[in-house]
């Protein structure tokens, strides 16, 4: 059980020592927390293979006006109706504060390769794009930018690379 104050960052490093990680990392994880991850129903950069914090989440916490509401099993999802913490993900703390979460934890990867591929153009990105997923190939992260982007993203980059 975490707290959701955490932040995402301060999560990751924690999980970590143990080499195991929720692998939900959305671009403004050194800033968000796991409370407001939930209550924006985010999505994070690894989201082909770790899921999106819906699928992360297996149980949570919430204050409401109305009192605590909290699952106190963990059944399958067709056999109990209605699974009422649906509207709470994504309901930005309008039906009440996530206090607390259970996350699905998966371990550490044994390999972490990060990589470029530059393209003449966006059409052959595009095309490389649609041929991972003919040949069913899930890289964790992928995205395809154009040169504006790419060029933007390196000169905010903390590597010695893109302080050039």
């Amino acid at each position: 059980c975490v707290e959701c104050g955490i932040i995402g960052s301060d999560l990751d490093a924690e999980l970590k020592k143990y080499n195991v990680c929720t692998g939900h990392e959305p671009d403004s994880i050194e800033f968000s927390t796991l409370g407001g991850w939930i209550s924006t129903r985010a999505s994070g950069m690894k989201k082909n293979y770790y899921g999106n914090i819906e699928d992360i989440v297996v149980n949570m916490k919430v204050v409401t006006p109305m009192g605590t509401f909290e699952k106190n099993g963990n059944w399958p999802r067709i056999s109990n109706g209605p699974d009422l913490f649906h509207m709470f993900l994504g309901s930005e703390g309008l039906f009440g504060v996530i206090t607390e979460a259970v996350v699905k934890l998966k371990n550490y990867a044994e390999a972490r390769i990060f990589d470029s591929i530059i393209f003449p153009d966006f059409e052959h990105g595009l095309n490389f794009m649609r041929t991972l997923v003919k040949k069913r190939v899930y890289p964790a992260s992928v995205r395809l930018v154009d040169s504006l982007q790419f060029r933007f993203a390196i000169a905010f980059s903390s590597s010695p690379e893109g302080k050039k």
